[in-house]
């Protein structure tokens, strides 16, 4: 029991560290850039598609709540942006590889917690 418990938080930890590493940047001559504008992306991508298959191929045991949260966390992602002088600019959305396997993950989060809930007949 002990196990399952360990092996689950360290599934919650890496998710949520997968989650966030789309907003990783680098120094470099030019300035800050994003993990995903240098050669380094294949790194994120591999990560997450590492995460989308473990959570398609295995039933983790994480809460309603963290299933919620981690899902969010996914499907937000893509969105964030910084203001400059042009106005709005969209960090990862333009970056489709990554958007596309973040939301891939946020799904499988989703219909991990509709597919582990029992629903009651309704009367």
């Amino acid at each position: 029991m002990d196990n399952q418990i360990s092996s689950t938080k360290l599934l919650f930890g890496l998710t949520i560290f997968i989650g966030l590493m789309p907003l990783t940047f680098t120094f470099s001559q030019n300035g800050t850039q994003l993990l995903l504008n240098t050669s380094l992306k294949y790194v994120v991508w591999c990560g997450q598609l590492i995460i989308l298959l473990v959570l398609l191929l295995t039933k983790p045991k994480l809460s309603k709540n963290q299933l919620v949260g981690l899902s969010m966390l996914f499907a937000l992602i893509p969105f964030a942006f910084t203001f400059n002088g042009n106005g709005l600019t969209f960090l990862i959305l333009n970056k489709y590889t990554s958007s596309i396997l973040s939301w891939a993950i946020a799904s499988a989060l989703l219909s991990k917690m509709l597919i582990n809930t029992n629903f009651k007949p309704g009367h």
